[in-house]
């Protein structure tokens, strides 16, 4: 079981490993990214930095869809983590269907638009974002469980009025 669908570009770290694994009592932490899949340094890294007795699961995008899709995952507590929100409507599109994602964290790189500190978005990650709100699913900001979450609308209606 999903216990939390969290979008956040850095995956596997402190927040998510000392907060929200801890808060949740999370069994398993799932990486559904088709870069870090593909990438055995970066799947090394992000395995041994969790601790001992969580299970790690990197895969792409489609085949995490179809371990949450069968039912070899079914006795877990798992944070299911994406690096961005197009992953996030793939996933959505491949048939997982979550109530809320948790939106983490999408840091500031040339190119993007800054909303707030802890989110920065790109048009393709707006459009995905956007795309997420009109399926039904509430996305919420908040970077650790001890934060107060800010629904996404709040944030697109502060930054662009009623034009979103």
């Amino acid at each position: 079981m999903v216990s939390l669908a969290r979008i956040d570009d850095r995956l596997i770290h402190g927040q998510v490993v000392e907060g929200w694994v801890n808060f949740l009592k999370a069994t398993c932490i799932l990486v559904a990214d088709d870069t870090v899949a593909a990438n055995p340094l970066q799947r090394a890294i992000m395995e041994i930095s969790v601790p001992e007795g969580l299970k790690v699961v990197i895969g792409k995008v489609e085949d995490i869809c179809g371990k949450l899709l069968s039912s070899s995952l079914d006795g877990e507590r798992a944070i299911l983590l994406f690096s961005n929100p197009a992953d996030v409507l793939r996933s959505l599109q491949a048939g997982l269907s979550f109530s809320s994602v948790n939106l983490g964290g999408l840091h500031f790189v040339p190119g993007k638009m800054k909303l707030m500190d802890v989110c920065a978005v790109n048009d393709a990650d707006l459009e995905a974002l956007k795309a997420i709100l009109r399926r039904g699913v509430k996305v919420d900001v908040q970077t650790i469980p001890t934060e107060k979450p800010q629904p996404l609308e709040k944030v697109f209606k502060a930054c662009f009025g009623n034009e979103k």
